[in-house]
């Protein structure tokens, strides 16, 4: 019983080219190398190989050092700064011996060097060697390009996964709106008629809870909306003052909760290029994530201001002194759903801060935080500028 094995094919003869303006001294190369079963061409001038080069390429040269017109450093030269044709080595074959020839060979690209008159054993083991470190960077170069085209294949991927999956969540919240809104609307009539006496306790209990499900999922909706939307949405760059976007975003909060006292200490005139709806989002979930986990204070103080990075960026800042977090759990801090504190602790839906860092990623600057738990938090993050 016989098996056979697959065998890759064999592999292409490496193709040789010549150049020397002498009829003999090319006849000599070509005789000592042809019968290792190299392919050979030959070329009687400069000229006349960068011709030949231009073709197609060979895997190796032997170029001479003294031809008329164009020199073998001239040529070695012009094909090193070629992109096409720098990874070519190149053996010069010279009658020369003294050391200033040498060292403006290497200057030119050169790789070898073989004095005439040529030895047939130095001749075959310095091509043998060359060949095969050109045939060990051919493969490194090729099968980096390949990974690069895969690495490209799949972030194309990626990337239309993620807008198919952005365009769904999209779609899903905002079709979720109409029969959520049936719901508010018929559970808020259930209500006026057990404040009129008409249901029971235990239905009124029901009722409440109905409505506390209502506003969460309206909340988590609205959330899953404006995420997907920060994608979906063409940048507007306008002049934004954040001064007085941090000051109406805070009034807000403070007439939802009279109660509360809160201090906003913030700089004036805090002028950035950017969307000015999406830079709103930014401050109302950073200034908002401030309000809700310093609720526990009798008196809340948030700080926004600007300051001057090492390379003399602007880096805006959200402090606070609330319940702040683990910096060890940092890396889940702008995931989608991805909550440091618990629900009974704080409400939320986890995708506020998914959706801020969005933002300033398509703004062209950076986010990011420190904290410690009990002792406050405070976020940073840069704004880059509108690209031409």
């Amino acid at each position: 019983m016989t098996s056979t094995m697959a065998t890759s094919p064999p592999p292409h003869p490496a193709t040789i080219l010549i150049v020397d303006d002498e009829i003999h001294s090319c006849r000599l190369l070509d005789v000592l190398l042809r019968h290792e079963g190299y392919l050979m061409q030959s070329a009687a001038s400069g000229e006349d190989a960068l011709a030949l080069i231009a073709q197609r390429a060979p895997d190796l040269i032997l170029l001479d050092i003294m031809m008329p017109d164009m020199d073998g450093y001239e040529v070695a030269s012009i094909l090193k700064v070629n992109p096409a044709t720098s990874n070519i080595p190149i053996i010069m074959v010279t009658a020369l011996t003294d050391r200033s020839a040498r060292l403006a060979g290497l200057d030119a690209g050169a790789e070898e060097f073989l004095t005439k008159p040529i030895d047939p054993t130095e001749l075959s083991l310095r091509v043998r060697n060359l060949l095969r470190l050109k045939e060990f960077g051919d493969f490194l170069q090729n099968h980096g390009r390949i990974l690069e085209e895969q690495v490209q294949a799949r972030t194309a991927q990626l990337q239309t996964a993620n807008q198919e999956l952005e365009a769904f969540s999209y779609s899903v919240s905002h079709d979720l709106r109409t029969p959520l809104s049936t719901i508010a609307g018929f559970s808020g009539l259930l209500d006026k008629e057990a404040d009129a006496g008409k249901a029971s306790e235990r239905s009124k209990h029901y009722i409440a809870r109905i409505r506390a499900g209502v506003l969460q999922m309206s909340e988590l909706i609205d959330s899953l909306l404006s995420l997907a939307q920060v994608s979906r949405t063409s940048l507007r760059w306008e002049n934004v003052d954040l001064s007085v976007l941090a000051k109406t975003i805070l009034s807000g909060y403070q007439e939802r909760e009279p109660g509360r006292v809160v201090q906003l200490d913030t700089q004036p005139e805090l002028l950035v290029q950017g969307d000015p709806s999406l830079l709103r989002d930014v401050l109302d979930n950073l200034l908002g994530n401030a309000w809700k986990f310093s609720s526990q204070q009798p008196l809340t103080r948030i700080t926004f201001r600007r300051e001057s990075g090492p390379d003399g960026e602007s880096v805006y800042c959200v402090q606070d002194k609330g319940a702040g977090f683990d910096m060890a759990y940092s890396d889940k801090l702008f995931g989608a759903f991805q909550r440091l504190h618990t629900a009974a602790e704080f409400s939320g839906t986890g995708i506020g801060l998914a959706a801020v860092h969005r933002i300033v990623t398509r703004h062209g600057g950076r986010i990011w935080a420190d904290s410690a738990p009990g002792q406050g938090a405070t976020f940073y993050f840069t704004l880059g500028t509108q690209q031409d």
